[in-house]
């Protein structure tokens, strides 16, 4: 993938290449079609924890946002790549803020660009349709789960569009309340080394 972007850059030099790995400025995880009653705050609250929730649970479907920061990227510095990594370790939504191992199905997971500037201010953030896709086959081992995010990175870093995070959620045919999904690391997890991440190449001295 990075081999493809860097071929269409043409005449620069391997040396003007550079790269940035972030770190979310912000993850969380946000409920989805739930019953919207009285008691919303008790059944329908987000997730701040060590793991970011995918598919659903009785009552409700979850889908996860993270954010990142773009500041260490010079401006005006040309984005060739963006790719946006999530740990998959076989891991799933359990109920009532559990885990659980996951059951051998595949998974196709999706990454969205969120339209609502403040996360909280609705109880379900607006997202474009345009999704970004990546993929799991059923029985997957433990492995990085990589989305190509290049056209938005570039559209965010030249303030083509408002940057206001991406959205993750699992395919339309797989978004079922009571039907788990994957539960990567979230920034908060132990593990540094297994947090989600943004790889951005760029090119100095353009």
């Amino acid at each position: 993938m990075l081999l493809a972007a860097l071929t269409c850059v043409g005449a620069a030099r391997a040396s003007e290449v550079r790269v940035t790995t972030l770190s979310p400025l912000e993850d969380v995880s946000l409920p989805f079609f739930c019953d919207w009653g009285y008691d919303w705050d008790e059944r329908c609250y987000r997730d701040d924890s060590a793991r970011l929730w995918l598919g659903g649970e009785p009552g409700k479907v979850w889908r996860s946002a993270l954010r990142f920061a773009l500041g260490s990227i010079p401006a005006g510095a040309p984005v060739v790549t963006a790719e946006l990594s999530l740990w998959y370790d076989g891991t799933c939504v359990g109920a009532r803020k559990a885990t659980r191992p996951c059951d051998g199905r595949g998974f196709d997971v999706e990454a969205h660009r969120i339209l609502t500037a403040r996360w909280f201010s609705e109880r379900e953030v607006e997202i474009d349709p345009v999704a970004y896709h990546s993929g799991l086959p059923p029985a997957a081992a433990p492995q990085w789960l990589t989305f190509d995010v290049s056209d938005l990175v570039a559209d965010w870093h030249g303030n083509d569009v408002p940057n206001n995070g991406l959205l993750l959620k699992l395919g339309d045919d797989e978004e079922a309340s009571g039907l788990p999904g994957p539960a990567f690391p979230s920034s908060a997890y132990p593990d540094p080394a297994l947090r989600p991440r943004l790889v951005v190449w760029w090119l100095a001295g353009s």
